[in-house]
């Protein structure tokens, strides 16, 4: 069963084209798809799609150590550097057509 990863990232302004570039070096060897998207000024948000929950952790094993490197650019949510959320796919929709997952 697939799974999304829905990570959000505040960047401080001063580091957004770096912040870029950097989530577009990282590896995702696992994902099926990974988009950047931007909600407002300095606000993004990561969304992947892994095949299976086992990928999941094979990709946060990658990203702690990529948010490392990261994180002089990022504004806190609290005590944490990103907002995150994953769970499985239990319905889709792809080109009009509804699929079971």
């Amino acid at each position: 069963m697939n799974l999304i990863s829905v990570v959000k990232f505040k960047v401080k302004p001063e580091f957004e084209d770096a912040f870029i570039e950097s989530w577009k070096s990282t590896p995702r060897s696992n994902a099926n798809f990974s988009k950047l998207i931007v909600l407002e000024d300095s606000v993004y948000v990561s969304i992947s799609e892994l095949p299976d929950i086992s990928d999941a952790v094979q990709d946060e094993e990658a990203g702690i150590p990529w948010l490392d490197t990261v994180e002089h650019m990022l504004v806190k949510f609290g005590d944490s550097r990103t907002d995150a959320y994953s769970g499985l796919v239990v319905a889709g929709y792809e080109k009009g057509v509804a699929v079971d997952q």
